[in-house]
């Protein structure tokens, strides 16, 4: 008997639907790695799985009552198989699998895949041959879709590169002695620029972690000529979309507008051009992909994998290390396991849009330990991994840099992802990462001064960068230092220029500022500050740090006022209702560097009042907002800035006028914070729903009551030792934290002791003495366990 399509399921799929078919909406279970394969609801197109531990797709009919599934399956073909395809006749690695552009090896090549109809009402598995036509034709179109997570990624690729004004109106001149064979200052004939503006022809920069030679004579040109525009000749091909274009003045990767007619001028044909050279993006990609970062010993044998519930990997979905390293070590924090290990997945209609539910669906992963198992691709020596698509998108969906396929500063991740789960999900989570951090700023001619206390999770302390020489490749060598002395640093005394005293006014003023911890957090973040500007563009210092195995921060507590000085305490009016008082350090700093105080004060409120470089940042940003010299009403900002995410009438209005309801548009709104193109978007991704706003999806965040009250126990903790043990490392390697390759050394209890994991992506490894010394000159930031 055929089994025929049901007449509430649709024969052609949605132009807007998204198939979820590379993993369970509640697991990582996949075609590849579960038993029972996935099943994809044939209404919803969202996949559930059946596991040992779970039945999420008979969980799913009972809540909708959909019974059809489409069941996709994959085993591994036996290595013999797949060592035909991984390595040529010579035992080579295949060239075909280092082209990133094109997929020359799908998933049949090595998997064999058994797809099926599975009816979960009667626990009945149908063959394709016993399905319709019709049926059979609704599966090849479920198939031949691209997948949720492939179109996230093309949207990401998608929005990567723009053009900057340098590159929309490129001056050019005339050039007749043109070579377009060789650097015009050396003898490279690869990774060779030629400048838009006069065709000088000068090689690249020498690409960390590459075999790709350069001697960055082409930035010599620039600094010499001011042209900033160079194209990379073996990056050209027909589709000028993927070639490499760089701005040196914005030191960034650009787009050129109409650059067939700009290289025409020069001699060459775009059309006619064939690629030779991988592009950077590619050369990053690749790098994090394949990089081992010391997989071997001391006695060069590889070190030994581990597998098991806490030993998970993630895969590397392109550039997404920096994500993985972070995920990694929180997710081995007391704190979040405790919080994690016993919570629900919330009741909400697609759990890959929802933050909670994907942080159990990661916790689920990395702790169930079912995903731990030796054997994939790469050989049965190391673990297939999780990957962690939707957590990716989701996480930086509005998020300028986060929402691409770019490679990230983990640090700057880290920072993102505690805001927004503080804001969306409450402070429990990172409660154990909270301290009060006290600042004194003291007159230096009067001696009256403040004494304020805030609320942080993560410390940034500077490193000394003394040069003691170079290696043989002109690389440079650092003094080893110690991070303790990072912290003396940090805390000591340091002058503020300009400051405007409230007691005295004396002007120009002084004032002496120190810090130190009023509490010590249970989890300990801190940063090192291997960032410094050299000719304007951040270059990364490999300053040797000691391994701080124990660090005891007793001694930098918060300053206290000594005699003959005098606390000033702040005037009740100025605390009175929703008044904002502003950092006075931060004010001074703003003020001193030019800046309207309008504009000081909204770029402090707008960032949360902490530090003069985040309002700068903001200031900067916001130089064109037509209000920014009105004078600063903090009643109404703070009005402004408490109220509810509710969208405006006129939002509402303006998203309703395109076609959708009033309840609709809400909705949208609503979901997408205000944003109206964001809003736009979810909408004709989501033409068939109801409006309904699901008002108990999210529990709701009081974030300043919360602050307030955890202020108030921190406050009232008696006094306590700052001795903590080292937990996890984030190393980074590279010359900038945008590129290079991010991994995490995390202590780990395994086989009954307590050992170093280095976890890089899905490999994961036991980690011996001599892999630790990376971490002296790549450590990034630390993340420290209180000893009670």
């Amino acid at each position: 008997m055929t089994l025929d399509l049901p007449s509430d399921i649709p024969l052609d799929i949605p132009a807007t639907a998204k198939i979820y078919k590379d993993d369970c909406m509640y697991s990582f279970d996949t075609p590849e790695n579960n038993e029972l394969g996935l099943d994809i609801d044939l209404k919803s197109y969202r996949a559930y799985s059946r596991n040992s531990d779970y039945n999420y797709t008979r969980e799913n009919y009972e809540k909708t009552g959909n019974h059809l599934y489409l069941n996709i399956k994959k085993t591994l073909k036996p290595q013999e198989e797949r060592n035909k395809l991984l390595y040529d006749d010579n035992g080579e690695k295949n060239p075909k699998l280092q082209k990133l552009e094109i997929k020359n090896v799908s998933d049949d090549d090595y998997y064999n895949t058994t797809i099926t109809v599975y009816d979960v009402a009667h626990d009945k598995t149908y063959e394709r041959s016993e399905v319709s036509e019709s049926f059979n034709k609704l599966i090849d179109g479920i198939l031949a879709a691209n997948s949720s997570a492939t179109e996230d990624e093309i949207k990401q690729w998608e929005q990567e590169i723009l053009p900057c004004p340098h590159s929309i109106d490129v001056e050019q001149f005339e050039n007749d002695n043109l070579d377009l064979t060789k650097c015009s200052q050396c003898d490279l004939a690869e990774n060779l620029w030629i400048c838009l503006h006069c065709g000088s022809l000068g090689c690249g920069r020498q690409q960390y972690g590459s075999t790709l030679k350069g001697n960055g004579h082409a930035l010599s040109h620039y600094e010499m000529s001011q042209h900033p525009v160079a194209i990379k000749l073996g990056s050209l091909s027909a589709d000028s979309e993927s070639c490499d274009a760089y701005c040196y003045q914005c030191n960034d990767e650009v787009k050129v507008p109409n650059l067939a007619q700009k290289l025409h001028k020069f001699g060459i044909d775009l059309n006619s051009a064939v690629k030779t050279e991988k592009s950077l993006v590619e050369l990053n990609i690749d790098q994090n992909l394949n990089w081992d970062f010391r997989l071997d010993g001391a006695n060069g044998e590889k070190l030994p994998p581990v597998y098991g519930k806490g030993l998970t990997g993630f895969q590397n979905l392109g550039n997404s290390c920096y994500i993985n390293s972070v995920l990694q070590s929180l997710y081995n924090l007391d704190g979040y396991k405790n919080y994690l290990k016993d919570a629900k997945f919330p009741q909400v209609d697609n759990p890959a849009n929802d933050l909670v539910s994907q942080l159990v669906k990661i916790y689920d992963g990395l702790y169930s330990g079912r995903y731990s198992i030796p054997g994939s691709l790469k050989g049965d020596d190391y673990q297939l991994g999780i990957k962690p698509s939707a957590f990716k998108t989701l996480i930086g969906e509005n998020h300028p840099e986060f929402k691409t396929q770019r490679q990230q500063d983990a640090f700057e991740f880290l920072l993102y992802f505690l805001d927004k789960l503080d804001n969306e999900v409450g402070l429990k989570l990172n409660e154990d990462l909270k301290f009060l951090l006290a600042s004194k700023v003291l007159c230096a001619h009067c001696a009256h001064g403040t004494l304020t206390n805030e609320l942080v999770d993560n410390i940034s302390v500077p490193i000394e960068s003394e040069v003691t020489g170079t290696d043989d490749d002109g690389k440079k060598i650092y003094k080893e230092v110690e991070l303790i002395d990072s912290f003396r640093e940090y805390t000591s005394e340091e002058a503020i220029e300009g400051y405007k005293c409230d007691n005295c006014d004396e002007s120009p003023g002084m004032a002496f500022k120190s810090s130190g911890l009023k509490t010590f957090p249970k989890s300990l973040v801190v940063n090192v500050q291997r960032i410094k500007l050299e000719n304007w563009a951040p270059i990364k210092v490999d300053v040797p740090i000691s391994i701080p195995h124990e660090l005891d921060l007793s001694e930098f507590t918060a300053p206290t006022f000594g005699e003959g000085e005098v606390e000033v305490q702040k005037k009740e009016a100025a605390n009175a209702g929703n008044a904002f008082v502003p950092n006075e350090e931060s004010l001074s700093t703003l003020l001193s560097m030019g800046f309207p105080e309008p504009r000081c004060l909204k770029g402090l409120f707008n960032t949360g009042n902490s530090n003069a470089e985040d309002a700068m940042n903001w200031i900067f940003a916001h130089m064109d907002d037509a209000d920014i010299d009105e004078p600063f009403n903090p009643s109404a900002a703070t009005s402004s800035s408490s109220s509810s995410n509710e969208p405006s009438a006129d939002l509402i209005e303006n998203v309703a006028a395109m076609g959708f309801s009033n309840q609709l548009a809400k909705k949208a709104l609503l979901l997408n914070n205000n944003d109206i193109s964001a809003a736009v978007e979810w909408l004709f991704a989501n033409p068939d729903d109801n409006g309904i706003i699901e008002e108990n999806a999210k529990p709701v965040i009081n974030l300043q009551e919360e602050k307030s009250q955890l202020v108030e126990r921190l406050e009232s903790l008696p006094a306590s030792r700052g001795k903590y043990e080292l937990e996890s490392v984030i190393c980074h390697k590279g010359t900038s934290p945008h590129t290079g390759h991010y991994v995490v050394f995390i202590k780990k209890l395994v086989a009954g002791e307590y050992k170093w994991v280095l976890f890089n992506d899905e490999k994961v490894v036991v980690c011996d003495e001599d892999n630790l010394q990376d971490m002296k000159t790549s450590a990034y930031v630390y993340i420290f366990k209180k000893i009670e």
